[in-house]
């Protein structure tokens, strides 16, 4: 059976979900008032405010750069900032990626992790 051109991506979005455990329902039923998974939704939290910090400041970098090297340095350097970012927070590019679609997908997590950053972003400590 040929399936229609546009469904292409969600089949990509669910492979993409049961590859790496990931999906919807399985976060659903996971309880998130357990202790480390509180403290795993505020890593994730202080990693994601760290990074658009991070993305922020280099937009301004390059917005200031006029050729091509100094936005190739600007850009190794965000990277740079960014790794260094996820592994002082014990995550990889992955993992917070992942975590970044899964709270696209579960309404009920994302209002709990807009909740977080919004508290983390007032009383950083």
């Amino acid at each position: 059976m040929k399936l229609p051109m546009h469904t292409g991506p969600f089949v990509a979005l669910f492979a993409l979900q049961v590859l790496s455990g990931f999906t919807p329902t399985a976060v659903a039923a996971q309880d998130t008032s357990a202790p480390m998974e509180e403290a795993r939704l505020t890593q994730f939290a202080q990693a994601h405010i760290a990074i658009n910090d991070a993305r922020d400041e280099f937009h301004g970098q390059v917005a200031r750069v006029h050729d091509e090297e100094g936005r190739r340095r600007a850009r190794e350097e965000v990277d740079a900032k960014i790794e260094e970012i996820l592994e002082a927070h014990e995550m990889t590019q992955e993992e917070y990626d992942e975590f970044i679609l899964l709270i696209s997908l579960d309404g009920e997590l994302r209002t709990a992790f807009d909740a977080l950053v919004v508290q983390l972003q007032e009383d950083p400590s």
